[in-house]
C-alpha cells in the first residue's frame, strides 16, 4: 500500500488536528506553569506533562487500526508477510500522531522558557527519545486490543487504560512508580538541577518490554511459544524498569555540574549559571554591595558566593533564580547565614521554641543586605518585616547580639527568640 494511501485512510490523520488543538488550548496553562525561564532541561521536561494525554490518543488510534486490520482480513490477504510487517505501516501514522502532540507541547514550553544558552544540549535529545518509545508502546498495545475486540470496545478501553496507566501513578505511593510510565521529567528542573536519567531510562525499559511483547504477539506462530515470549518480555521490562526507578524521589533531579558555573571577580568571587549571562553585571554589583553591607554589620561573609547549592569550604550558596532582581539578589546573599533546615527536634515532630525567629531574622538579613522593604514584606510578611525594621533602629552591637541569639535559636531546640532590643528613642522615653 502506498504511504499516501496509508496516511489518507489512517484514523491518526483525522485525529491529528483535534489532538494538536487539545494540547495547545486545554493544556497550555498546565504545561507552562512550572517552566524555569531560560533553561533547556526545564523547557523540554515540562512538555512531558502532555504525555498522559497524548499516549491515550495513540492507544485509541492504534486500537482503531487494529480493528481495521482484523475486519479487512489483512493477514489473510498477505499470508507471506508477518503480522508485524503488515501492522507497521498502519502504526507509523499513529506514532507520528503522538509525535505531533508532543511537538506542540514542546513548542509551548520552549516558547515560554526562551532558553538563552543557544541550541539544546545533546543530552536533551535523550529526554525527547523517551516520548516516541512510550508512544510506540501504547500504540502497539492498542493495536493488539483492536485486533481482538470490537472497535467501540477496543478504542474506548485502550483510551481509558492508557490514561489510567500514565496519569494515575503520579498520585500513588510509592512515588517511584510514576517514573516507570512517563520518565518523571514533568517537574524538571530549577537552574541548579539537572535531569536524573535513571528515571527516564526506567520508562524506556518498560516501554521496550511492551513493544517486544507486542512484536512477539504479531509474529510468533506457535501459541505456547508466543505466550512464553510475551510473558518473558513483560517480566524483563517490568523488572528492569522497577530496578531503575526504585527509590527515586518524586522529582528525579541531580545537582548540576559545578563546572558549568561562570565565575568572575576576586572580592567577592561570584559564580553564576550561564543562563544568567544577561543579568550578570547587575547580579555581581548587588552581590558585592550586599556583602559589604553585611560585613559592615559585623557578619563574616565568605569570599566566594555561588549558585551551586552545596558549595565547598569558603563559599556560600546565594540562591538560584531564573529572573533575578536587585532585592532578590541581596536577599540571597543575606540568606547565606540561615540554616539549611530545621533542627533535629523538628524532624521528630515537636515544634522548636526558636521557630518564630526565622521570619524576623531572615527579614533582618535581607534589609541589612540592602533589599527593598516592600519586597522583603512581600516575602516574609509585614509583621516579621516590621520586627526586623525595629531591630535595625538599634545600635550595631545590639543588632549583632540579637542576630546571634536568633541564629542559635534556629539551630537548637532550647533557645527562644530574642526580644527586639530597645533603641535610643525608647530609652529616652523611659
Amino acid at each position: 500500500m502506498l504511504w499516501r494511501t496509508v496516511a489518507r485512510s489512517s484514523s491518526a490523520t483525522w485525529l491529528a488536528p483535534l489532538l494538536a488543538a487539545f494540547v495547545a488550548v486545554l493544556l497550555s496553562d498546565d504545561l507552562t506553569a512550572s517552566v524555569t525561564l531560560g533553561y533547556w532541561p526545564s523547557a523540554v521536561g515540562a512538555a512531558t506533562f502532555a504525555l498522559p494525554f497524548v499516549a491515550p490518543a495513540c492507544a485509541a488510534a492504534g486500537a482503531w487500526e487494529g480493528s481495521r486490520f482484523t475486519r479487512g482480513n489483512v493477514a489473510g490477504w498477505a499470508p507471506a508477510r508477518s503480522g508485524l510487517a503488515t501492522a507497521l505501516p498502519l502504526l507509523v501514522p499513529v506514532i507520528v500522531l503522538g509525535a505531533l502532540g508532543m511537538a506542540v507541547a514542546a513548542a509551548l514550553t520552549i516558547s515560554t522558557a526562551h532558553p538563552r544558552a543557544g541550541l539544546p544540549p545533546v543530552d536533551m535529545v535523550a529526554m525527547v527519545v523517551v516520548w516516541p518509545v512510550v508512544l510506540a508502546a501504547h500504540s502497539m498495545a492498542g493495536f493488539l486490543l483492536g485486533k481482538r475486540l470490537p472497535l467501540v470496545v477496543a478504542a474506548s478501553l485502550a483510551l481509558v487504560l492508557s490514561f489510567v496507566l500514565t496519569a494515575y501513578p503520579a498520585a500513588m505511593e510509592p512515588v517511584w512508580l510514576r517514573h516507570m510510565v512517563t520518565g518523571g521529567m514533568t517537574s524538571c528542573c530549577s537552574l541548579d538541577q539537572a535531569p536524573d536519567w535513571q528515571a527516564a531510562a526506567s520508562a524506556v525499559v518498560l516501554a521496550c518490554g511492551v513493544i517486544a511483547a507486542a512484536a512477539v504477539a504479531l509474529t510468533a506462530p506457535a501459541a505456547r511459544l508466543r505466550r512464553t515470549l510475551i510473558g518473558a518480555a513483560l517480566v524483563v521490562g517490568l523488572a528492569g524498569s522497577g530496578c531503575l526507578a526504585y527509590g527515586l524521589p518524586a522529582d528525579p533531579a541531580i545537582p548540576r555540574a559545578a563546572e558549568q558555573l561562570q565565575c568572575a571577580g576576586d572580592n567577592p568571587r561570584v559564580c553564576l549559571w550561564p543562563e544568567l549571562s544577561g543579568h550578570s553585571g547587575m547580579v555581581r554589583r548587588n552581590v558585592a554591595d550586599a556583602r559589604q553591607r553585611l560585613q559592615h554589620a559585623g557578619l563574616a561573609v565568605p569570599g566566594t558566593l555561588t549558585m551551586e547549592e552545596h558549595p565547598g569550604k569558603g563559599a556560600a550558596f546565594i540562591g538560584s533564580w531564573p529572573e533575578p532582581t536587585p532585592s532578590v539578589v541581596r536577599a540571597g546573599v543575606g540568606s547565606t547565614f540561615l540554616p539549611s533546615g530545621p533542627p533535629a527536634c523538628a524532624q521528630s515532630g515537636s515544634s522548636p521554641p526558636g521557630a518564630d525567629a526565622y521570619g524576623p531574622t531572615a527579614a533582618w538579613l535581607s534589609l541589612t543586605a540592602g533589599a527593598a522593604s516592600e519586597d522583603v514584606a512581600g516575602h516574609y510578611g509585614a509583621k516579621d518585616t516590621a520586627i526586623a525594621a525595629g531591630v535595625r533602629h538599634s545600635g550595631g552591637d545590639e543588632q549583632l547580639a540579637w542576630f546571634r541569639h536568633n541564629s542559635k535559636a534556629l539551630r537548637d531546640c532550647t533557645t527562644h527568640p530574642a526580644p527586639v532590643p530597645a533603641h535610643p528613642a525608647r530609652e529616652t522615653a523611659r
